[in-house]
């Protein structure tokens, strides 16, 4: 098999999130049998948290918002880890969801 690069977008969306979690995982785990090269996108922790076992292969990169004079700011620069701020929550209680 020649060289390839995956890019992937949150896996297996429309599942119960324990499933999607493990399903994802999995798949990570067979691409990084196969030596592939890809990029996936997730807004699942847990599939994160693999680089403290992977972290030899395995990198996270996030966009992070500032939450402003209740607003919301992107730069749009990626990132080092995975983002720690909390718009969605943000956003329902501006909503007055929650």
């Amino acid at each position: 098999m020649g060289n390839c690069f995956i890019l992937l977008d949150e896996i297996l969306r429309g599942t119960n999130s324990d499933d999607k979690q493990n399903g994802t995982i999995e798949v990570i785990k067979k691409l990084m049998s196969n030596q592939v090269i890809g990029a996936l996108a997730t807004h699942d922790i847990e599939v994160c948290q693999m680089t403290e076992d992977y972290g030899s292969v395995l990198f996270n990169k996030c966009f992070e918002v500032d939450i402003l004079e209740d607003n919301l700011y992107f730069d749009y620069r990626l990132r080092d880890g995975i983002c720690k701020n909390r718009s969605a929550s943000f956003l329902m209680k501006k909503m007055e969801i929650i």
